[in-house]
């Protein structure tokens, strides 16, 4: 592999920063051959790939991570009036799979060294009604309560679903992350660790709930050619827009270009609790293919991320910070570095740019804290407080 700095300054982006222009190569031959985008074997191929780099037995590739969400809730027979804990800190996707299936959502509050579910908080809400436990694994660190989650979970006999859309590679003793749970699901979203602008996938180690997804899977139709079409030119335009050397010369024009075909991360539906109508859907073969691609590449990118992440970590020592937890037997990935900063920093991020030469993300804005959810003050000080820095800074990795 060949690792080759940005030629001209820019402000990093916090989407798509994995794409290279081999993969734009790809979706250019994908746009040409129309008759391979549904071909099973490759999304086989892809699965299987992915299962044997994970450490995993059994995967299966959706169209979004929420739809893998909504598989592992169907292979676990989790029904409507169930409860399942989730942090109160999460994405509006997880919240809405569950909503979606009428099941009773029970909020958790989080930890502030990892921002991952405290295990103090999570007895207390456990209750006979409780059929399963949404563990993340946020911005790519290990959860600090990893460990006694699952222990606690086995001995209350609740089921444990490893929420890894942000920590994909991340390991923890060895094993990487969605392999201690009974089943996990994965991201390969435009802001997520690897990158195929739409895509999730479930992964089990336990071949009764391989037959409950399959089941699912077989249900579930691919998108049609129009939507295939709009991701294969989402991978071209978001290459040249945000992680180009010369975006900055060349995204106007693939703009005008290709504008039309932009696809949104959540529609303003889901935004709103609505189902959308075309929610249940598998990953075609056309963007499998970029998947296999990002692959080969995924274990480079995380080590630029961990890279970068010292320099953070350098930059929060010396400004008075507290740096993010590593927990002991852990690697992240640091999908991005989040630091706790004075509310107003948070507010006013203008000091960015200015300051570090990168723009500040908010990765969960208020409108994922839906209904100013109570008794979770730790949670409270995220929203309020937690801005988010860039680990990947314009740096390519070709396969």
């Amino acid at each position: 592999m060949r690792i080759a700095k940005r030629q001209t300054p820019a402000v990093p982006s916090f989407l798509s920063m994995t794409l290279d222009y081999d993969d734009v190569s790809i979706a250019k031959q994908m746009l040409s051959k129309q008759p391979n985008w549904y071909d099973e074997k490759i999304v086989k191929k892809f699965e299987n790939t992915f299962a044997r780099w994970n450490g995993s037995k059994y995967a299966f590739a959706f169209i979004q991570g929420r739809v893998a969400l909504s598989a592992a809730i169907y292979a676990l027979q989790i029904k409507p009036e169930d409860e399942v804990i989730i942090p109160a800190y999460t994405c509006i996707s997880v919240m809405n799979s569950l909503a979606f299936d009428k099941i009773n959502i029970v909020y958790c509050d989080i930890e502030l060294d990892t921002f991952g579910l405290d295990v103090n908080r999570l007895k207390e809400k456990i209750t006979n009604k409780t059929k399963a436990i949404i563990l993340h694994h946020l911005y790519g660190l290990v959860c600090r309560d990893y460990e006694a989650i699952i222990s606690l979970a086995k001995k209350c006999n609740i089921r444990v679903i490893e929420d890894c859309t942000h920590s994909t590679g991340a390991k923890y003793n060895g094993i990487r992350v969605g392999n201690r749970g009974d089943i996990s699901f994965y991201s390969s979203g435009a802001s997520k660790v690897f990158n195929t602008i739409a895509g999730g996938i479930v992964a089990t180690n336990d071949a009764s709930l391989a037959a409950g997804l399959e089941q699912y899977y077989d249900k579930t139709p691919f998108p049609d050619l129009a939507s295939v079409k709009k991701h294969l030119r989402n991978i071209i335009l978001d290459y040249y827009q945000y992680k180009h050397h010369l975006s900055w010369l060349w995204g106007d024009f693939v703009e005008l270009l290709f504008g039309r075909a932009r696809v949104a991360m959540s529609t303003e539906d889901e935004k709103n609790g609505v189902k959308p109508s075309l929610y249940r859907q598998r990953m075609p073969a056309a963007l499998a293919l970029i998947g296999l691609n990002q692959l080969k590449k995924i274990d480079k990118y995380n080590q630029i991320r961990r890279k970068n992440a010292n320099r953070w970590d350098l930059w929060a020592k010396n400004n008075g910070y507290k740096k993010p937890l590593i927990v002991k037997g852990s690697v992240p990935v640091f999908l991005m570095y989040p630091l706790l900063v004075e509310p107003k920093k948070k507010q006013i991020r203008s000091w960015g740019p200015k300051k570090l030469g990168v723009e500040i993300g908010i990765v969960f804005g208020e409108n994922c804290y839906t209904k100013k959810i109570k008794g979770c003050p730790n949670t409270d000080t995220v929203i309020n407080q937690v801005i988010n820095l860039p680990t990947l800074l314009g740096e390519s990795v070709s396969s």
